[in-house]
Order: C-alpha cells, then sequence, then structure tokens
C-alpha cells in the first residue's frame, strides 16, 4: 500500500492536482548531500533500479525506487548510457538524468602505470587534453604543507622534481577541466593513504630509514625489476651494496640521468656527469627515478635477506635476472646471458664493464 500511495502522489504531481505531492517529489529526489560534486559510474546494461540504487548509496537522490519511477515517467529509463560521470553540487534527479541520458563523459580518467616518471606523466596527461606545463608547475611549485612526507622532501638543487616518487600510480578520476594542482594532490592524499593503511612510518623507523630513501630505493627496484617475485630479491641486492659502501652501478639510474628511455644502454652513456649516475656517485641518487607501486615499495621495506651482489637480465625474454655473490659469479652469468642473445652491433655496459651489476633496462 505504501508503494501505490507513492505512486499515486507522482500521478497527483503531474496532472497539478497536489501541491503537497510536489512537495513530497521534489525532497525525495532531492540530494543530502551539500557542498561537493560526486563521482558516478554507471555501467553498461545497469537498469534504471540500479542506477537509482548506486544513486541512493552515495546520497545523491533519498529514494531508488521513487527515482526509477520518476525516470520511468519521464520516459527516460532506456535511454542511460553507460560512463564515468561527475554530478555536480546541488544536481537534482532531473539534472542526474540529464547528465546519464546524454552520455557525454564529463570525467578524464588518468592510469598512472607503475614506473611512471613526472616527466612521462606529463607527456600522458598532454595526450588527454591537459596542459603538462601547468601540471610540471603543481608538482614543482606549490608545497602541499598538508602532507607530512612532502615537508620532509630534502631541498636540494640538483633533484629534477620534488615530487617525484610520490605520485601513487593507480586510475585516477577527476572531472575533465580539473587544475592540476588537484589532480596532484590526489596523487599526494593516495600515497599518504597507503603509508597510513600500512603502518609505514613506524617501519621506517625501525629501519633508521627517511621516507624519502625508502621511496628511492623502491623507485630503483620498480625500474630494474620486471617480474614481481624478484622485487624483494633486487632490493636486497641494493640494500648489500649499499652497506658494504658500494656503488650501486644502476643502468635505471643511468636512463634517468640521460632524461630519456633507451632500450639499450652503452659504455659511453656511463660516463653522463650527473648526481643520478650510480656508476659515477656512491650511495642513493638524489631522489627517486620514477613513481613506485606498491610491490616495489613493499620489497624496498622488506627485502630478501641474502648474500648477493650481483645481477645480470637474462636475455630469454623472461624479465628475469640470475643472481651472484661473486664477481666471479657474476661474470660467468653475464657470458651465460650473452648466449641468450642477439649479438648487437655495439657492446652494452654489461658486456664491457662485468664489474657492475648488469641492471634490466625497463622500456616505457
Amino acid at each position: 500500500m505504501k508503494w501505490l500511495f507513492r505512486l499515486l502522489v507522482i500521478l497527483l504531481v503531474f496532472t497539478g492536482m497536489s501541491m503537497l505531492g510536489y512537495w513530497y517529489v521534489q525532497d525525495s529526489l532531492s540530494s543530502s548531500i551539500t557542498g561537493q560534486q560526486v563521482e558516478l559510474e554507471v555501467e553498461r546494461g545497469d537498469s534504471i533500479l540500479n542506477v537509482g540504487r548506486l544513486l541512493e548509496e552515495k546520497k545523491l537522490i533519498k529514494n531508488d525506487r521513487f527515482f526509477a519511477v520518476y525516470a520511468f515517467l519521464q520516459g527516460k529509463t532506456q535511454g542511460i548510457k553507460a560512463g564515468v560521470y561527475v554530478i555536480p553540487e546541488g544536481s537534482d534527479a532531473n539534472d542526474i538524468l540529464d547528465i546519464i541520458t546524454v552520455g557525454k563523459e564529463n570525467v578524464l580518467r588518468l592510469t598512472i602505470p607503475e614506473g611512471y616518471t613526472v616527466d612521462r606523466i606529463a607527456r600522458r596527461l598532454e595526450e588527454q587534453g591537459v596542459d603538462s606545463s601547468k601540471f610540471i608547475q603543481a608538482v614543482e611549485k606549490k608545497a602541499y604543507p598538508e602532507y607530512s612526507f612532502v615537508r620532509d622532501i630534502p631541498r636540494t638543487s640538483n633533484r629534477r622534481h620534488r615530487l617525484e616518487g610520490y605520485l601513487y600510480p593507480i586510475t585516477y578520476s577527476v572531472p575533465k577541466g580539473t587544475d592540476p594542482e588537484k589532480l596532484v594532490d590526489k596523487m599526494l592524499a593516495q600515497f599518504e593513504k597507503q603509508m597510513e593503511q600500512n603502518d609505514i612510518e613506524e617501519k621506517l623507523k625501525k629501519k633508521e630509514l627517511t621516507v624519502d630513501e625508502w621511496v628511492t630505493i623502491a623507485s630503483i627496484v620498480e625500474r630494474e625489476g620486471k617480474v614481481q617475485q624478484e622485487l624483494p630479491r633486487i632490493a636486497g641486492v641494493i640494500y648489500n651494496r649499499l652497506d658494504r659502501g658500494q656503488k650501486l652501478q644502476v643502468d635505471a639510474t643511468v636512463q634517468y640521468a640521460l632524461g630519456e628511455q633507451k632500450e639499450r644502454l652503452y659504455y659511453k652513456d656511463l660516463k653522463i656527469e650527473s648526481p643520478y649516475n650510480t656508476y659515477r656517485e656512491d650511495g642513493l641518487p638524489p631522489g627517486p627515478i620514477a613513481n613506485p607501486g606498491p610491490a616495489a615499495l613493499d620489497a624496498a621495506l622488506n627485502p630478501e635477506k641474502h648474500d648477493y651482489f650481483f645481477y645480470v637480465t637474462k636475455k630469454d625474454g623472461s624479465g628475469e635476472h640470475y643472481f651472484a655473490e661473486t664477481e666471479e659469479e657474476h661474470n660467468h652469468n653475464i657470458e651465460r646471458s650473452k648466449k641468450e642473445n642477439t649479438p648487437s652491433l655495439e657492446p652494452s655496459p654489461s658486456q664491457e664493464t662485468p664489474q657492475t651489476p648488469e641492471s634490466s633496462s625497463q622500456t616505457e
């Protein structure tokens, strides 16, 4: 009987017979959220009842079934189009129906792959119509003081991008035309969320690591490893070399120093003068060389305990490595790797400098 009463009220409204009915419709179809926009994703095949349920869950309306009846009477139950939408603040049921039936998505969905650099993210944004220069400016100029880990980033002149490493790589949905500062803020908020959920600060204190050192190591692990189960082992090699005071000699840091992603590095590339060139400089580079994902971050926090100091990429297409404890064993692994590879016109660093850990250069 209650459902029938509501239907009768709607009919009364549409025949102009009741101001009370009009008020009831307006209240039931109004939003309980004020002062904020809401993202809404309508999937292919969703019925008006599915959409109404989602709208009620997101507090965009107060009653899902009432919304379904209203949409039916408006003749819009069959015109719903799948997509991702941002519902502006203050939208009523008519506004929402207009948005999801016209089907013009007003959301930018940006996927940041793990291991992308700030510059690579900027290029991807440019491809989607976002001004990359404004994004770079948002990365460099704004202080973002609300994030403690940002406040603690060392301010050194030889760091390429201050927020490199902290732009958490997932898929983001933002309204088209969003200020790049808001996008950067969302990325930093996601990084903070991951830190809080995993109690990172307490774990770093026990390891006597700063957040920036942790993220820098994770970024190297991200760029060096292609096989997820090997990431903790690669992290172990990095820690072993740091503990012994050996140069890291990591190809991925040279790639970052060069400012371009080369499929293969040559001996001449290792001579580049840059604080990021770990063939020349001791210890860690000035900051992260990419934005690492959760697996690399976890590996940098929980490295595998072993006695390996070297690794060389297998040339069998697996993306795996041969690991070695001694230089002699490493040289043997290099020879094994050579036999798996098609000869190149110019020798790679691993062929000319067998003392290196011989990292895997990950292409974008």
